[in-house]
């Protein structure tokens, strides 16, 4: 099967039908990038996976690619296309490769809050180069002890009233691609306990310090870094928005990377899937193939069933993003949908065929250790269940509460 599927293209068209520029992106992601996938990021996911590597080069050939720079606009070198391309993309790509692709969808969130928050000055300097892969981004909210609770972070910033520049202080944890970031998007407290947010860079005054994570479960393909900041120098103009608005911004765009995660697990789910059924094709269970037995039928149902509500939510979570509504409900219940149905799928997958999906060659087993982080990242599902989608709902109701029965 292409990396691009038929349910992919279906997705989009419901979006998209009228659009006259649908066609040229639905050919892009189709071709283009499905070859990408397929040709440059497939062949290294299990080699990546073993040896805890990052595929650098490949983002850089993505952002030549023009597919990083789609959602935005043509100021910056971008295609202006609604963020449902992207996202269609990304589940692409985490089909193929999982790690390397949660690296591409941070890098893509940094992006998105410089191009929203930051001054002019700053997204002139940053932006093009982001979304075309000259630079590389990543995004320092989580902390050792701070992570579905953000407004505890302990990472701090003061100022320096000879110069009115900013001296970061603290640490960030769990950073990905915080090894070979150009831009750090940091979030850190003020002396008035508000979060501000920072472009920082390597190579100013103070110290930096980056240090790899290894040993992760999943999502290997990405590099993991801890971030420590002694007294590091960030100049005055790096400050992105204004101060004390950091967490507002860190909030947007947490919305924006649950629909990325959601892209990112159904790719996942759809790889544990095609994996499944050719090994159900060429198996021999009781004189028929595993394909042919009921159970096999009834659980590829359920595992399509699952895959494809968490697309549909997640494409629509994307579009109304795109329309620039807030999309907070919407993104968390995409997200908790996608990741549960990937976490399903691929357990399933590897249980219906046996031993031969418990083991490395049947690359089965990767997809599991990978889409289990999607519960805990950009907001662990327990929280968005209990917090985020039931204030949303509280809302609604409270807005149009229901005061006739019939």
């Amino acid at each position: 099967m292409p990396f691009f599927t038929r349910d992919q293209q279906d997705a989009l068209e419901a979006l998209h039908h009228a659009n006259p520029a649908h066609r040229d992106m639905v050919e892009f992601l189709s071709g283009p990038l499905s070859n990408f996938a397929a040709e440059k990021v497939a062949p290294r996911a299990a080699r990546n996976d073993a040896e805890e590597s990052f595929a650098a080069d490949n983002l850089r050939a993505l952002g030549e690619l023009g597919f990083m720079s789609l959602p935005f606009p043509e100021k910056y070198d971008g295609m202006n296309a609604c963020f449902s391309y992207l996202i269609a993309g990304m589940e692409t790509l985490s089909k193929a490769d999982a790690g390397f692709t949660l690296a591409i969808a941070i890098h893509g969130t940094a992006t998105d809050g410089i191009y929203r928050f930051a001054s002019d000055r700053l997204k002139d300097k940053y932006v093009e180069k982001l979304s075309h892969g000259r630079l590389m981004g990543c995004f320092g909210l989580t902390e050792t002890s701070s992570g579905s609770d953000a407004k505890t972070m302990k990472c701090s910033w003061s100022r320096d009233a000879s110069t009115g520049d900013y001296l970061l202080n603290g640490g960030k944890y769990w950073i990905t691609n915080g090894m070979t970031a150009d831009v750090f998007f940091i979030m850190a407290k003020g002396p008035d306990g508000k979060i501000s947010a920072f472009a920082v860079e390597k190579g100013w005054k103070g110290t930096f310090e980056q240090h790899k994570i290894e040993g992760k479960m999943g999502v290997r393909g990405s590099n993991t870094a801890e971030l420590v900041f002694e007294d590091y120098r960030v100049p005055k103009d790096q400050l992105i928005g204004e101060e004390g608005k950091g967490f507002n911004y860190a909030m947007h765009m947490l919305n924006g990377g649950r629909v990325t995660i959601g892209a990112w697990a159904t790719g996942i789910a759809q790889g544990a899937y095609e994996k499944f059924v050719k090994y159900a094709h060429e198996r021999e269970l009781f004189g028929k193939r595993l394909i042919d037995l009921d159970n096999t039928r009834r659980e590829m149902s359920e595992m399509q069933i699952g895959i494809n509500a968490g697309r549909l939510m997640t494409y629509q979570a994307a579009w109304w993003k795109t329309k620039g509504v807030d999309i907070a409900a919407k993104a968390a219940m995409a997200k908790v949908m996608a990741t549960e149905s990937s976490v399903h799928v691929a357990e399933r997958a590897i249980e219906l065929a046996g031993g031969y999906g418990y083991v490395h060659d049947s690359r089965i087993e990767r997809h599991l250790r990978d889409a289990l982080l999607g519960r805990i990242g950009e907001g662990a599902n327990e929280v968005l269940k209990i917090m985020v989608i039931p204030r949303a709902l509280e809302r609604e109701f409270g807005e149009r509460p229901l005061t006739n029965l019939w």
